[in-house]
């Protein structure tokens, strides 16, 4: 199966599944074995209906009639006891109800023994199943949500193994792969600069996934032990938490608000920093001038700043400050305004 290492993650060229990925079922053997019971249970009823038809002097009619009911039970017994037949994608385990061992057949028509215990709980599926991942990754900085998928599908020749193993420590296995990984490879990195990295880390993933460990587990042991392929895993997204994302978006909005006040009374923002910093412009003035623009801009959220410092950043925290504070109380404001009872209404 071919791997891709380029920037789509780890990913394997998953062919459909066929019998001949079976190696433990002795083939042969069945085949002997449907053709000494089909002889016997076709030939058996025709001897004796013939020995029947010879004693009272009907021997053809006999040979008939014992053909016709061997032909009859064999087609009960033979496809109930004797055929297994598995659509596209779908595998079945019978057990041996003497030894209790189990039985994979993969898709297809095949012979098996007619001891073979088999039920509706035999079959299962080998389709590739999907499912998304979310971990927490701490950086030098900050924490990053680092999202994405992975899928997986059962392996056909170890399909005795999957079948004992519930769905979620398959999930939660590889998905603990993945958070080590990232953990090891972001936790000596900026948070930015994890979140430039995407396809960088997709192609490392891609390569840990890939890899053999001597003395510890990896993830192909980790599928071969409970029976699984692992057919993907891809990273599509790096975020910060909810609240810090929030955070930050009001900062460069205010930092954006900040530039847009520079420009709008035909300063440069490095120049209008350098007037707050020396008292040229006062609170007062900034204030005015950061409420124009606030209406410029479509904004009707009114400002006030009373500290002001000269440094950009701990200026666009101030205003950030302001900006979610706002919001908050008019946000408020509006729901209790909804919420109030009209004079009309009132008892």
């Amino acid at each position: 199966m071919a791997q891709d290492a380029k920037h789509t993650g780890y990913r394997i060229d998953l062919r459909p599944p066929h019998d001949g990925q079976i190696k433990t079922r002795n083939r042969f053997f069945r085949l002997m074995w449907f053709l000494i019971s089909t002889g016997f249970i076709i030939g058996a009823p025709t001897a004796l209906a013939g020995y029947w038809g010879l004693l009272i002097g009907h021997e053809t009619i006999g040979y008939l009639l014992g053909f016709c009911g061997g032909g009859t039970l064999a087609r009960w017994i033979i496809p109930d006891r004797m055929l297994i037949y598995n659509p596209e994608w779908t595998g079945y385990v019978t057990q041996n109800m003497f030894k209790g061992t189990m039985i994979p057949y993969g898709p297809g028509l095949h012979l098996s023994y007619w001891w073979e215990e088999r039920n509706k709980n035999g079959n299962y599926s080998l389709k590739v199943i999907t499912r998304p991942f979310s971990v927490g990754i701490s950086t030098q900085s900050a924490k990053v949500i680092v999202g994405g998928k992975f899928e997986y599908a059962i392996d056909l020749a170890l399909i005795e193994r999957a079948i004992g193993v519930d769905a979620s420590t398959i999930e939660s296995g590889i998905t603990a792969f993945i958070d080590s990984f990232l953990t090891s490879q972001c936790a000596q990195m900026d948070a930015g600069e994890v979140r430039k990295q995407i396809t960088e880390l997709n192609e490392k993933l891609s390569l840990e996934f890939m890899s053999r460990k001597e003395g510890g587990e990896d993830p192909i042991s980790f599928g071969s032990k409970y029976g699984f392929i692992t057919v993907s895993v891809v990273i599509d997204s790096i975020a910060f938490p909810s609240a810090v994302q929030k955070t930050r978006d009001a900062i460069d909005e205010a930092e954006v608000l900040h530039e847009v006040v520079a420009r709008l009374y035909g300063y440069e923002p490095a120049i209008l920093k350098t007037k707050i910093a020396s008292g040229e412009i006062s609170t007062d003035a900034y204030n005015k001038m950061l409420n124009r623009a606030l209406t410029v801009s479509g904004n009707d959220t009114k400002m006030d700043i009373t500290v002001v410092e000269g440094d950009i950043p701990i200026l666009a925290v101030k205003l950030a400050e302001k900006f979610l504070n706002e919001k908050k109380v008019s946000s408020s404001g509006q729901k209790n305004r909804a919420s109030r009872p009209t004079q009309g209404g009132r008892r």
